[in-house]
């Protein structure tokens, strides 16, 4: 399986088979942002599209911000959805791309905040866990 950046122009041939991984990623927002909005932020060059693929078939996404901080920027996952059950055949690959690019940019590092569920591939990949976000939303 391979990991490979999707350009702003190329991202009409994948959008098909894109699209389920995106509405999981709008689920996992709990209402912070739809479809609509993550493509926006990809088509403006504002986040950068990864897609984890096997020839022409599509098994999940990564999505980055390149975050600009005071003292440095930091290549930061926002959304990423996937097969179940997939992440073993991708995920060596995911963090080698990911790790290069952010190289490229310049930047410090890579950081995501992710369920606890990421703790153990996370560390196999030289993240050190700092915190996990908790949240509530109201009206519920």
């Amino acid at each position: 399986m391979e990991m490979s950046l999707v350009y702003p122009g190329q991202v009409s041939y994948v959008l098909p088979a894109l699209l389920p991984y995106l509405q999981k990623s709008e689920e996992w927002t709990r209402g912070r942002a739809k479809v609509d909005d993550i493509l926006r932020f990809i088509l403006n060059g504002q986040m950068y599209l990864f897609v984890a693929h096997e020839g022409n078939t599509i098994y999940g996404h990564v999505i980055t911000e390149v975050k600009q901080y005071p003292q440095c920027k930091m290549l930061t996952v926002q959304y990423c959805a996937g097969e179940p059950n997939h992440m073993q055949y991708v995920e060596d690959k995911m963090f080698e791309v990911l790790d290069r690019f952010a190289k490229d940019a310049k930047c410090a590092g890579i950081e995501f905040v992710g369920r606890p569920g990421w703790r153990k591939t996370a560390t196999k990949y030289g993240f050190e866990v700092q915190e996990v976000m908790y949240q509530k939303f109201l009206g519920e």
